[in-house]
């Protein structure tokens, strides 16, 4: 595997990982976008796999989801 594989696995495996922490909050992609004063699309590109996230983003998202970072990365 390339490393270019492997970052896009990673950010595949992550946003798999916000989507699902999302949904058992029972958040709407929109909502988490709110929450994480973000626009709609780029929140949907992070669970998609398609964004390369900032810390200071991961920080937003784990704050409306009232999670850790080492919660986020239980994967």
């Amino acid at each position: 595997m390339t490393s270019q594989q492997a970052k896009k696995l990673l950010l595949k495996k992550l946003g798999k990982r916000i989507r699902d922490l999302r949904k058992r909050k029972k958040f709407s992609q929109y909502i988490m976008a709110k929450k994480c004063d973000m626009d709609y699309g780029s929140y949907s590109n992070i669970e998609n796999g398609k964004r390369n996230v900032t810390v200071f983003t991961l920080q937003r998202i784990t704050k409306a989801l009232k999670i850790s970072f080492s919660e986020l990365f239980n994967f």
